[in-house]
């Protein structure tokens, strides 16, 4: 079975439904994790179980828009952790509901600082620290619409096909030293605002918080090493 002992994981998103999810996932198998929140945030109090996870959980503000947070972000995690094992970039946005021709450029620009260039600065970061080391995973995720676009998604779209290009640019340069990036595409996401915002929805087809942290802790693992620049589907039964 993966394991992830010893392992020190980042994950961005951390405190949304699907981070809190993969946090205590990784905290479970045996990993230290560390969770950016944004400064001025109102982000969701800890549960219990990751309030108990003390020492091994490491959390602190960090704009990820801002290089230079990040940096200092990665510096402090890695002071309190260790070197950084795996990056999980879960954080993003969505915007959506109007065709291309009468959406803002402001939102095209959102969703690209918040899906794209949260990931290219943690990715940044980080890489030249896993290379030292021959060593590292990072996974990103993405979305259904990235690979297949829907109408009135546009900006959502873009964004989440640039993160897959970003997955994929990497991944080449990264080939043969021990390091990996690959990204997971899933379709609706099962969260109390996908819910709130779909009344009446059959959400048994929905993909899970749990499924997607049980492809992350594989595709950590050493099973997963020859796993390379690869896009994972995880489209559920929509």
């Amino acid at each position: 079975m993966p394991s992830l002992k010893g392992k020190v994981a980042l994950i961005t998103g951390g405190f949304g439904a699907l981070g809190m999810e993969v946090c205590r996932r990784f905290l479970r198998e045996g990993a230290r994790v560390a969770m950016p929140s944004r400064p001025g945030s109102k982000s969701p109090e800890l549960p219990g179980d990751l309030r108990a996870a003390g020492a091994a959980l490491f959390t602190g503000d960090a704009d990820l828009e801002r290089e230079e947070q990040v940096r200092a972000f990665v510096a402090k995690a890695s002071a309190a952790l260790g070197p950084v094992d795996i990056l999980i970039n879960a954080a993003g946005g969505y915007a959506g509901g109007e065709p291309i021709g009468d959406v803002a450029a402001e939102t095209l620009d959102r969703m690209l600082a918040l899906n794209l260039k949260t990931a290219f600065n943690m990715c940044s970061a980080l890489l030249p620290t896993m290379r030292q080391r021959n060593s590292g995973r990072i996974i990103s995720i993405a979305a259904k619409t990235a690979l297949v676009p829907a109408a009135k998604k546009g900006p959502y779209a873009i964004a989440k096909r640039a993160v897959i290009t970003l997955t994929e640019t990497i991944a080449e340069e990264v080939r043969g030293t021990g390091i990996t990036a690959n990204a997971i595409a899933p379709a609706i996401i099962v969260t109390p605002a996908n819910v709130a915002s779909m009344p009446g929805a059959d959400t048994s087809a929905w993909v899970t918080p749990a499924e997607l942290a049980s492809l992350m802790v594989f595709l950590c693992s050493d099973e997963a090493r020859s796993v390379n620049g690869t896009v994972l589907r995880a489209f559920g039964g929509v």
